[in-house]
Parts: structure tokens; C-alpha cells; sequence
């Protein structure tokens, strides 16, 4: 890049890297025409925001600039420069739907002279705005490259010194593989067959019923709900309605609310909502979240999601039931979400973008502790290891206690089937009291061929675990 003085370039290098892998240039000659095009734009990665005041760009339509002062606005920013409010709302749609982040670079587009940002929107420029950019640094061919970057061949030679230094350092200039993580997913069973509304204003009762049903498998009727959420036809009011509700139902979960007023949530409410979310659903447990979604936020599917949900009708004001949460090999987080207003009536989305969609609204949660997970079953000890085992007098004492115990019960068990074989071969014993029966009644007044069975099964019982113990 040059060396240019004042630049972190150690602190840039992982910005870069993560624009690289979004941007698919992962092999040496993509790379290469990649961080030579960038370098020349941003003089060596000096320019992050564009020099001039972007006056110039005041009310180009075909940029997106339709008010007053969006030209400085919306100024080039990033080392490719994106530029108009158009583009950094396509920006944003992109980087969301690809789950990097939940930023609106429309409303804050300062963020785009952060590197961090400012090199992802390189990336979305390389693949996006300008989809053939790969294809052409395959076929080598710098000068479509650079009109595709440029418009024209300005800084030709610039450009072309650069790529050749970059592949000179042939794969030392490729990004660090990133070590894929394992994906971890959880989903809790609910009916699909009772999700939808009943109502267009019962989403907050229908999104209760889908919880209890799930875990009571009881069924109560959106009405029931929507008396004691206090709904009606304008909605539920408010989130904190829903714990008492859900608490009646389900025994135990202790559910509580959480209102988020700070809109986009601060990464202290997000990582709440994250362990709340996960410690909830671990226990069995959906979550309520109470959502306001405009048409620039409309829930996009992820995942293993690809059809959109069909938001309509402007900002929606919805109650969702968060049945299921994720994170895929690359540990982006995404959550099920149960939608009983909009078809498919279901989806993943980013667990970013529900953080955006609560606020200023809340969710309710069960805190009740998931159930312990069972120790693991310890591997089986091999006979060499069986005898090294060292076992302390108490224990050796304990062992043979159980097992003797164990012996006296198969004993006393197989002494009575055999009087009671007896008893049916040869009738019952007598002496001068009387007969002397045994209770065949006892034993369920099975056949003699039956006892002879149970109890030769009781004796080698005996016989098997005296053959241990013996070992």
C-alpha cells in the first residue's frame, strides 16, 4: 500500500481480510486486482472519506439525492468511495441480509469512514454494484477492471504498478483462513397447523397460544388470550402483559418482560437479548417479541430460509413468538421466528435484525434454569485397566454389600418359584396343621413350565454374578 505515514495498517489488516472473503477474492490474482484497485483509490489506504465536500453530487436523482443537502451527505466514503444516498441504502440492505451487521448506513452514513464499514462497502461495490469484477480480475484484464472501478483509465499506471507489486507477494497477500465454527442450532416443536392469526390485531394472542401449545400441548383459543392480554381491535398495548399470562399456563417458567428503548439497541441490550433468548428456548421456553418493522426493515430470511415473509401495508406493529435460534459455520446468529400474520407463517432471520426490529418496544422470556444436562456416560474400562484400578477398603466393602444383596434377592426369589413347582407336580406339602401352600396366587398362577423358567432365570443369575466377582 505504500507505507503512507500516519496509517495503522496492522490495524486495518482485519478489516481488509473480512472485506476480501466478502468480496470472494480469495484466490491470488482476484486478490491482487482487489488491493491494487483499493490502494489507488484511497492513495495507499490514506482516504477513507472522499476530499472534496460532495456539494457536487447535491440533487443528482439517478444517485438517490432527492433532498436538500444529501450531497455532503451522502459523500464517497470507503476506499472505493460509495457514493449517494441510493447506494448507501443498498449498502445497508445487502450488508444485513448477508448478516455482517444491523446498521442503517443510510441514516448514519459517517460509519462508512470507519475502516471496518468502509472496506465491507468495497466489498458490496465488488460483488454488487459491480458484479463482473471478478470474471474480469480471473481473465486478468486490468483495464475493464478499472473502468468497472473508474468509469474510464485514470491512474492506469498507478493501478497497474500496484497489481503487479501484489502479485509479486503471490499468496502471502491472501486472506488468513477463517476457522469455520460448528453450527449450532436449536428449534423448539410447535403445530404449524395453529400459527396464523385469528384475527388481523391477534398477533400478540395467537404468538402465546403457539408458546403453551408447544410446551403444555394444550390448546387455548386466541379469544381466551386476547381477554386476558386485555386485546383489542387496535392490538395488545404493551409488552409487559405477557408474563402473567404466560405464567398462568405454563407452571414454572417464570417469565418476565424487557422493554429496549434505545433504537438501533446498544451492544449491552443486544448481548442480553442474545443469553435471555438462548436460556429461555433451552428451557423449552419461546420468547414474545413485540416488533415495529418499516418497509426498509421488513424481516429477510437467513439461514435455511429463502422465502420472505409477506410484510405489507407500511411500518408494521407485530408480536412475533421467537421459537428457535442458531449460529452457522462463519458464527452468525439467527433466530426462528413463529409469525402468525404474514405467510409463510415462519422464517429464520438474523439475530441482528430482530435486535433492530424490538426497539423501542420489549420481549417476554422465561428465566426459569434449563434442566441439567446428563453427565457423560464414562467409556467402558478395559480389563487391563480394571485391574490397576486402585479402590478404597470402604468402596471394596460397599461392592460386595450390593452384590450380596443382589444375591440373596435372586435366591429367595428362585426358592419360592421352586416350591411352587413343586407344589404343582406333586401337590402341596401337609403336616398336622394341615396343607401348606406356597401362593401360586402370588405368582400370577402361571403354569409349572412357566416357574421352571423364572426360576432357572433367578439361579443363573446368581451363577452370572458370582462368576464376576469371582474374576
Amino acid at each position: 500500500m505504500g507505507h503512507t505515514p500516519g496509517v495503522n495498517y496492522t490495524a486495518m489488516l482485519p478489516h481488509i481480510e473480512n472485506a476480501m472473503r466478502a468480496a470472494n477474492c480469495i484466490n491470488p490474482l482476484r486478490a491482487a486486482h482487489f488491493l491494487g484497485q483499493i490502494g489507488h483509490e484511497s492513495a495507499g489506504l490514506r482516504y477513507m472519506e472522499e476530499i472534496a465536500s460532495g456539494a457536487a453530487y447535491e440533487g443528482r436523482a439517478d444517485l438517490g439525492n432527492t433532498q436538500p443537502g444529501d450531497g455532503r451527505r451522502f459523500k464517497g466514503r470507503g476506499p472505493i468511495q460509495l457514493t449517494g444516498r441510493a447506494n448507501y441504502r443498498a449498502f445497508t440492505r445487502w450488508a444485513r441480509g448477508a448478516g455482517h451487521t444491523s446498521h442503517d448506513f443510510e441514516a448514519n452514513p459517517h460509519l462508512l469512514s470507519q475502516p471496518k464499514w468502509g472496506f465491507l462497502a468495497a466489498s458490496y461495490y465488488w460483488t454488487v454494484a459491480r458484479p463482473n469484477l471478478n470474471a474480469q480480475a480471473d481473465r486478468d484484464d486490468l483495464e475493464a477492471v478499472t473502468r468497472s472501478i473508474n468509469g474510464g483509465l485514470n491512474g492506469l499506471a498507478d493501478r497497474r504498478q500496484r497489481l503487479n507489486r501484489c502479485k509479486q507477494l503471490g499468496t502471502r497477500i491472501l486472506p488468513t483462513p477463517r476457522k469455520e465454527q460448528p453450527v449450532v442450532e436449536k428449534t423448539l416443536p410447535y403445530s404449524r397447523q395453529w400459527v396464523a392469526q385469528n384475527t388481523p390485531y391477534y398477533c400478540g394472542p395467537a404468538s402465546v397460544q403457539t408458546i403453551v401449545l408447544s410446551k403444555t400441548q394444550k390448546l387455548v383459543p386466541e379469544a381466551t388470550l386476547a381477554a386476558e392480554l386485555r386485546t383489542t381491535t387496535n392490538g395488545t398495548d404493551w409488552i409487559g402483559q405477557f408474563p402473567a399470562v404466560l405464567n398462568r399456563y405454563i407452571k414454572g417458567a417464570n417469565y418476565r418482560h424487557v422493554e429496549m428503548p434505545n433504537d438501533p439497541p446498544n451492544t449491552a441490550q443486544k448481548n442480553t437479548l442474545w443469553a435471555n433468548l438462548v436460556n429461555s428456548i433451552d428451557g423449552g421456553h419461546g420468547v414474545v417479541a413485540n416488533i415495529v418493522a418499516p418497509p426498509s426493515n421488513y424481516p429477510r430470511p437467513s439461514y435455511k430460509s429463502g422465502t420472505k415473509l409477506a410484510y405489507r401495508g407500511g411500518t408494521v406493529y407485530h408480536y412475533v413468538a421467537v421459537m428457535g435460534y442458531a449460529a452457522d459455520s462463519r458464527g452468525v446468529k439467527h433466530v426462528w421466528i413463529a409469525d402468525s400474520g404474514f405467510s409463510p407463517y415462519g422464517s429464520w432471520i438474523t439475530f441482528d435484525q430482530l435486535a433492530s426490529l424490538i426497539p423501542p418496544k420489549g420481549y417476554a422470556y422465561a428465566t426459569a434454569k434449563p434442566p441439567a444436562k446428563p453427565a457423560p456416560t464414562p467409556p467402558p474400562v478395559s480389563k487391563e485397566d480394571a485391574e490397576v484400578v486402585p479402590m478404597s477398603d470402604s468402596k471394596k466393602l460397599d461392592t460386595i454389600i450390593s452384590q450380596l444383596s443382589r444375591i440373596e434377592e435372586h435366591a429367595a426369589n428362585a426358592s419360592k418359584r421352586s416350591a411352587l413347582v413343586l407344589d404343582q407336580l406333586a401337590g402341596p406339602e401337609k403336616d398336622s396343621k394341615g396343607w401348606k401352600y406356597t401362593g401360586w396366587a402370588d405368582f400370577g398362577g402361571q403354569p409349572v413350565v412357566h416357574q421352571v423358567y423364572e426360576t432357572l432365570q433367578a439361579t443363573e443369575k446368581i451363577i452370572d454374578i458370582l462368576n464376576k466377582e469371582a474374576k
